[in-house]
């Protein structure tokens, strides 16, 4: 098999001739550039600047030869927009963080804090209040979150939605591009277009933009629902129609060039919980995400991918219902996420994506030999009969030993047997 046939197969829910491995194929299976650029010394890769992704989390992007080494099966078509509202010009400039030779966005404009740490600024306008920051002695940024006074008597709905508009001709000639690239690609394709984030907390703080408006403050978005339930209806209404709108023009583009589209990466769990109750989710989220699912199945050949961390068990049902066909990072660290239980009660409706080794503990704390038994657990549990791909359980974090990730490489191989 082909990767791409290897994941169309286990999107089939029948088995394919392995498990098929992601890393870089999609926004939550990334790896810090430290640990990108470790392991392409550990492999012996040709020594070249990194080049950063998401700013963000501060990961990577994968080059072919590291795709190669590792064995990944997935290929990712990053959205043009990006965090912090830094565009893909296709433009690098030279940079240095955590002692990582970089590559970043020709947008990227970072300042010191004097206290160590950097900001960074919407569009990467300096003349703007910055929107992120990193501490001293830290690895990621922080949204700073910017809210304006509310006034609850004049709230106007285009407050919430200023981030979002129609594809311009910029946006579908960099889409045009780089899809074409990918044409006839032995690698599954993920489109990752951005635009239907629903409610996400790390979108609300408008990071993006330079002087944000309406509710962006997490602690009130999350209230929203239940004290202004109209205007979080207009707002993901009017969305989710911006949406299709544009995804219709990215199908024409794309077609069969692209295998899976990432909906969106709301999260709906917590370590312990859920984030929302279950008549919520179904009253503000599931006519929305049925409404996207329905158009993709109906227009396209895609598989559909939803993100969301945490304790999301007793939503997966609701996720089935609302037209999802995979779920990822699948964190069986949070309560009622046993591996078998999600295999045995969901396993034959939807296809785990991650889940694959902890990040929290296991990864960046234990042995290799930790590493690889549970790795091995993991693929026994969730490979069978299909409906499973291989990831860590979100980004591999920096400081995360590279014995161990190596050990996570070479464990899924081993079960593979293609080590």
């Amino acid at each position: 098999m082909t990767s791409k046939e290897r994941v169309q197969c286990a999107f089939a829910h029948k088995q394919p001739d392995r498990v098929p491995v992601d890393f870089g194929g999609m926004s939550c299976s990334q790896m810090h550039v430290t640990i990108v650029q470790k392991l392409r010394e550990y492999y012996g890769l040709e020594k070249r600047p990194i080049r950063l992704w998401d700013v963000f989390g501060m990961t990577g992007l994968l080059d072919d030869d590291l795709k190669d080494a590792i064995g990944v099966d997935v290929e990712l078509v990053k959205s043009y927009g990006g965090s912090f509202g830094i565009k893909d010009t296709g433009k690098w400039k030279e940079a240095s963080l955590f002692g990582v030779d970089l590559l970043v966005p020709e947008q990227l404009e970072l300042s010191s804090d004097g206290k160590g740490g950097y900001y960074v600024y919407p569009q990467g306008d300096t003349a703007a209040p910055p929107s992120g920051h990193m501490p001293a002695n830290g690895f990621y940024f922080d949204n700073l979150e910017r809210q304006q006074e509310i006034d609850e008597d004049n709230m106007d709905a285009s407050d919430n939605l200023e981030e979002y508009g129609e594809l311009s001709e910029t946006e579908l000639t960099y889409y045009k591009d780089t899809l074409e690239k990918y044409r006839g690609c032995k690698r599954a394709v993920v489109l990752d277009p951005g635009g239907a984030a629903l409610g996400d907390a790390s979108q609300i703080a408008g990071s993006g933009l330079k002087h944000p408006k309406g509710i962006r403050s997490v602690a009130d978005w999350y209230m929203a629902p239940l004290l202004y339930p109209d205007y979080v209806h207009e707002i993901f209404e009017r969305q989710t129609d911006l949406v299709l709108k544009n995804w219709a023009k990215l199908y024409e583009i794309a077609k069969d060039i692209v295998d899976i589209i990432y909906v969106c990466g709301t999260d709906f769990g917590s370590q312990a919980s859920q984030m929302c109750s279950s008549a919520a989710f179904d009253e503000f989220y599931m006519p929305y995400y049925k409404k996207v699912n329905k158009w993709i199945h109906e227009n396209t050949t895609w598989k559909t991918l939803k993100h969301s961390c945490g304790a999301v068990y007793p939503f997966i049902p609701k996720l089935i219902e609302s037209g999802f066909d995979s779920l990822n990072p699948v964190q069986c660290s949070a309560a009622g996420m046993d591996p078998q239980r999600l295999k045995d009660d969901f396993g034959d409706k939807i296809l785990y994506w991650g889940g694959g080794v902890d990040t929290q503990k296991v990864l960046p704390f234990g042995t290799p030999a930790e590493v690889r038994r549970q790795v091995l657990e993991r693929c026994e549990i969730f490979s069978k009969n299909g409906g499973y791909i291989f990831n860590s359980i979100h980004i591999v974090q920096c400081n995360t030993p590279i014995e161990n990730v190596v050990a996570m490489i070479d464990a899924v191989h081993e079960f593979n047997g293609t080590k």
